[in-house]
């Protein structure tokens, strides 16, 4: 019989020797492990999905500012998907996780007794976990362990807070993101607020330099007083040549010295001085509304100055206005900016431990060393 064939023969008789070690070593490993399953910690998940609400064309305020925003996620993505990366990076801030724990209480919860706030705002960072999908989907999920010695009403309780921090994540991101929309509309609001009051200041300082240059300058409607001021001078100038005309052929038949001349040349040098007048400002000296020929196209430039700078200053008013009464129902809104798609429910099994895996790797473990530590042993003692 060769050396290899007696050394697998006396292998085979050192594992059938073995086993009833093999099987009281097994069960005595998988026993513990049983029972150490029931000790450790007992873990449940509990999971939300939440996704950013249909995005409106024309909207304000807090959209308009998410439009505009320098955070850059991404080429070719929808506003969905950059607002559900927002939504990502809020769910895991601390102040988030601090409004969490707020709003449950968990200071006062029995699974967190004897951890403060900041312990327990710090274990919820590990264990809350935030995923969002290219759908513009954002799935949160919660676990919560019941800590050693799981008896009693140690489970339930995990299994519901697992689902209360995942529910209350979504709900605390909402709040969030309507403080956040209401500060900008009412920041907004302010700052249109003060520069509505610099326009309305600077519309009546307007209208105050409006009314002293048409008092001054006796403009009050300076198209109609034009053509009012163009249709006089016109009837008394054709007045005047009529007169010349008549003079010329009155002089043809009388003398310089006869009546009829000089009541001519009377009519003449009247309608000249009206024309005159016209010409300066007014048929009479009383005349409020006439204006100097000469000093039209100087009124004109100045007076439409005025009319468009008041115009503009009217016009940015009105739009100020329009601004104000949309930011004031931007900060009066209460509609949600989280759809939320499937609540948490407490979860009815746990997450870990897995005793069937707990219970076949200690298996295994056993097996493993038995095989390797039979061939040692059986080496070991021939050597010796």
């Amino acid at each position: 019989m060769s050396e290899h064939t007696s050394t697998s023969l006396f292998l085979v008789d050192a594992y059938r020797r073995i086993v009833p070690q093999y099987l009281r070593v097994a069960a005595i490993v998988l026993s513990a492990v049983a029972v150490l399953s029931f000790l450790i910690p007992q873990t449940y998940t509990a999971e939300t999905s939440i996704m950013p609400p249909e995005s409106k064309s024309g909207s304000g305020g807090l959209s308009s500012l998410l439009q505009a925003s320098p955070i850059n996620i991404g080429l070719g993505e929808t506003a969905g998907n950059k607002t559900s990366m927002i939504f990502k990076e809020i769910l895991t801030s601390r102040t988030l996780l601090e409004g969490v724990v707020d709003t449950l209480k968990l200071t006062e919860h029995p699974l967190f007794a004897g951890a403060d706030r900041a312990d327990i705002v710090e274990g919820l960072s590990s264990a809350v976990t935030i995923d969002s999908k290219k759908t513009g989907t954002v799935t949160v999920e919660a676990e919560v362990s019941t800590g050693w010695f799981p008896f009693g009403e140690k489970p339930d309780q995990a299994a519901h807070v697992s689902a209360d921090i995942a529910n209350a994540c979504r709900m605390v991101l909402d709040r969030i993101n309507r403080d956040k929309a209401i500060s900008q509309a009412r920041q907004s609001r302010r700052y249109i607020e003060r520069v509505l009051n610099d326009t309305k200041q600077q519309i009546d300082s307007l209208q105050g330099i409006m009314q002293k240059f048409q008092m001054e300058n006796k403009v009050f409607a300076l198209d109609e007083q034009m053509s009012a001021i163009v249709d006089n001078a016109v009837t008394v100038g054709t007045e005047l040549a009529k007169a010349q005309l008549e003079l010329a052929m009155v002089k043809q038949d009388f003398q310089s010295s006869s009546p009829q001349v000089q009541f001519m040349q009377q009519k003449v040098e009247a309608l000249q001085a009206q024309y005159n007048s016209v010409q300066t400002g007014g048929l009479v000296t009383s005349d409020g509304f006439s204006i100097p020929f000469s000093e039209v196209p100087a009124l004109t430039r100045t007076y439409t100055n005025l009319v468009r700078d008041l115009k503009i200053k009217e016009q940015i008013n009105a739009y100020l206005e329009t601004q104000r009464m949309q930011e004031l129902i931007q900060e009066a809104k209460d509609i949600p900016t989280v759809v939320e798609l499937d609540a948490a429910i407490p979860p009815r099994k746990r997450t870990s431990p897995k005793r069937t895996a707990m219970l076949f790797f200690a298996w295994a473990l056993v097996t493993l060393g038995y095989i390797v530590w039979v061939p040692l042993r059986t080496v070991v003692g021939r050597t010796a």
